[in-house]
C-alpha cells in the first residue's frame, strides 16, 4: 500500500471547550485558527488498508489548519471529540489486495467522520497587557475510524491531531466589549443610551451597544397561551443569563428549567436559537439577570 499526503484539515470548525485559569472568571468565546503542531513525531496518521483478512499499514503526516471556536471555562479543560467532524479530502491511497487494485483518490471522493474519545485543551499565559491576557493553546483531538472503499476493502486511520495557536481573552469580558463598542465608561449596571436595557445585560445578549432589542414578544402560534420569546443577539449568549420570576416584584425566583425550551436556566453561554419561556400563569413579571464577570 501507498499513501501519500494523506490528511487535509480545511476551515474545520470545531468548538472546544478548554479551562482558563487564573485571572478570567468569566465564561468567554473566542474564534483563533489552529495550526498542526510541527514538533516531531506529532500529527502522524495511521492507515491500515483491509481486504479480506489481510492488512497492510503505514503511515503519513497530517496537514492543514483548524478555526476554532474556544468556550473558554474555568472548570473543563475536555470535550467530547465524537462531536467534531473530521474529513479526508486530500491525498490518495493505492493498493493491491485479494480482491483487486484499490486506488482512491481523496480530493475527488471526501469521506468524513467524526474524533473519538475524549479531546484535551491546555491553555498557558503567555503576556498581560492591560484588559487583554495572550494565551498559548494546545489542542489534542483523537480520531479513529473504518470506512468502506470498495466491496471488501476497508481503510481504518487513526491519530491525535495535535493544534497550536494563541488566542487573547479580556481579563473582563464586559470590559473589552465596551471598549470596542465606543463605551469605555459605560458601567455594568446603567444604561448608557437610555433605551431600557441595562449594558451588561445588552452584553451578555450578545448585542452591539447601538442595538433597540424588544427583549420579549408573545408567541402569535397559540392562541390564549402566553409564550415568550427571547431573541439572543447575532454572537449568541455571552454570559449565563437567568430568567427570573415573581408576583410582585419581590423575592425574584428563578424559573423551573422545564419552562424554558431547552430545559437550562441560566440559558447557557453560546446558546445561539430563541429562548422560548413557558409561562403557566404562575407568574406576573419576568426579568433577565446576569451577573458582573
Amino acid at each position: 500500500m501507498a499513501v501519500s499526503r494523506f490528511l487535509s484539515f480545511r476551515s474545520l470548525v470545531a468548538v472546544l471547550f478548554g479551562a482558563l485559569s487564573g485571572l478570567a472568571p468569566a465564561q468567554v468565546r473566542v474564534t483563533t485558527l489552529l495550526a498542526l503542531s510541527d514538533e516531531p513525531g506529532s500529527n502522524v496518521l495511521n492507515v491500515t488498508l483491509s481486504a479480506l483478512g489481510i492488512e497492510d499499514e503505514e503511515s503519513s503526516e497530517l496537514v492543514g489548519a483548524v478555526e476554532a471556536t474556544l468556550e473558554i471555562d474555568p472548570v473543563s479543560g475536555q470535550f467530547d471529540a465524537g462531536e467534531h467532524e473530521v474529513t479526508l479530502d486530500e491525498g490518495v491511497i493505492t493498493g493491491s489486495s485479494i480482491v483487486g487494485e484499490v486506488n482512491e483518490n481523496f480530493s475527488q471522493s471526501p469521506v468524513s467522520d467524526t474524533g473519538a474519545g475524549t479531546g484535551t485543551v491546555e491553555l498557558s499565559r503567555i503576556a498581560i497587557k492591560g484588559n487583554t491576557v495572550t494565551y498559548g493553546v494546545m489542542v489534542d483531538l483523537p480520531v479513529q475510524f473504518c470506512n468502506p472503499l470498495q466491496e471488501g476493502v476497508d481503510v481504518r486511520v487513526s491519530s491525535t491531531v495535535h493544534f497550536e495557536g494563541v488566542i487573547e481573552v479580556p481579563l473582563d469580558p464586559y470590559l473589552g466589549w465596551a471598549e470596542i463598542q465606543g463605551i469605555p465608561d459605560a458601567a455594568f449596571e446603567g444604561d448608557h443610551d437610555g433605551d431600557g436595557v441595562p449594558n451588561g445585560l445588552l452584553w451578555a445578549l450578545g448585542y452591539d451597544a447601538d442595538a433597540r432589542p424588544r427583549l420579549f414578544v408573545n408567541d402569535p402560534l397559540i392562541p390564549g397561551q402566553v409564550d415568550l420569546i427571547l431573541e439572543h443577539g447575532p454572537a449568541g449568549i455571552r454570559a449565563p443569563i437567568t430568567v427570573e420570576g415573581n408576583f410582585s416584584q419581590e423575592g425574584w425566583t428563578a424559573v423551573d428549567p422545564f419552562l424554558i425550551l431547552g430545559f437550562e436556566n441560566p440559558i447557557p453561554v453560546g446558546e445561539i436559537l430563541p429562548t422560548v419561556v413557558l409561562l403557566s400563569g404562575d407568574r406576573n413579571f419576568i426579568r433577565l439577570r446576569v451577573e458582573k464577570p
